[in-house]
This record gives C-alpha cells, sequence and structure tokens, in this order.
C-alpha cells in the first residue's frame, strides 16, 4: 500500500531506487529531494517527518550522491531570497553519503554551506545559464551577468548560448 504512513509514503522512491540499483552499480545511482517543494501544486504536510525518514532509509543504497533542493526558490522563482539553507543542513545530519545542495545560492552562500560541510558540492541553475564561465567568475570574484527568466524552458538559443563571458565584456570589439 502506498501513501498514509511515512514508511507507505516513502515507498515507492524506495522501491524505485531499490530496483535501479540491482540493475546500475550504487555509485552510479543518485536522488533528489526537494523537501519543501510546492511547485505544480505538489507539498507535504509535514515535510520533516517524510524527508527525515526517506534521506535515512537512503542510506543503505550507497547512492552516489543526495542531490537537495532548498526552500528559496520553486521552478524558476526565488521565494525567498537571501533565505539560509536549511534542507542540507538537516540532511546532513541523517544522509551518510555525499550531498549536493541546491537552490538560489551565490557565491558567498556556496562557499558558507561548503565550509559548515553542510553540503560537498554545491549545483547552480540559472547563475550558469546566465554565465558560461561561472567557475571563472566566482575565482576572481567577477560581478554575474543577470538572468532572463523568461527565455528559461523556451526553445531556441536565445538565453541558453547568447550571455557574454567576463572576457567579451573585457574586450568588446572581438
Amino acid at each position: 500500500m502506498y501513501g498514509g504512513s511515512v514508511e507507505n509514503r516513502a515507498r515507492l522512491l524506495l522501491e524505485v531506487v531499490e530496483a535501479v540499483t540491482e540493475i546500475f552499480s550504487r555509485d552510479r545511482v543518485a536522488v533528489r529531494l526537494s523537501p519543501s517543494g510546492i511547485f505544480n501544486g505538489i507539498s507535504d504536510s509535514n515535510p520533516e517527518v517524510i524527508f527525515d525518514y526517506v534521506a535515512g532509509a537512503l542510506n543503505r543504497f550507497g547512492l552516489a550522491y543526495l542531490h537537495v533542493i532548498e526552500p528559496r526558490v520553486k521552478g524558476g522563482e526565488t521565494l525567498r531570497e537571501g533565505h539560509p539553507p536549511v534542507a542540507a543542513a538537516r540532511l546532513r545530519q541523517i544522509f551518510n553519503g555525499p550531498m549536493i545542495a541546491v537552490g538560489g545560492f551565490d557565491r558567498e552562500g556556496a562557499m558558507e554551506v561548503l565550509d559548515k560541510g553542510d553540503a560537498d558540492l554545491v549545483a547552480f541553475g540559472r547563475h550558469f545559464i546566465a554565465n558560461p564561465d561561472l567557475v571563472e567568475r566566482f575565482r576572481l570574484g567577477l560581478p554575474l551577468n543577470r538572468y532572463d527568466r523568461s527565455t528559461f524552458y523556451s526553445p531556441g538559443p536565445k538565453g541558453y548560448i547568447d550571455y557574454a563571458t567576463h572576457t567579451d565584456l573585457a574586450n568588446p570589439s572581438l
């Protein structure tokens, strides 16, 4: 039976992970969770209980990583600008494997979550789309291009491959 108790609500995910890890090496399988997700009307009445349980149950699989979305974003929309990361910090106490945090990070926020040990990596989506040289900009402490949310999930190259690199901006004649 699915639904109802915490165990039954987690059952489908755990059965899928079990089936996939029987076919593929466990170190090539990962799970992405959104403990405070409200995208497309999906939400949970008690996210801490269910996601704590799921994070603990996933330990038995030896996954490549757990990818945790912070409650600061909803799809392409920012909900809580400047809100501290809480999902990775909480689940880090439960999940024993590598963890990737994502959702509303800037360079400083990413460094902070890494320094605290709440995540092993931080993923960037919107900033990487708008800054093809994001790693170099972070390394050099350069400002970031602003992303254009209206081009997200749209067809064609606009908003995906037309952002300038920091060297393009430094040499506008190129």
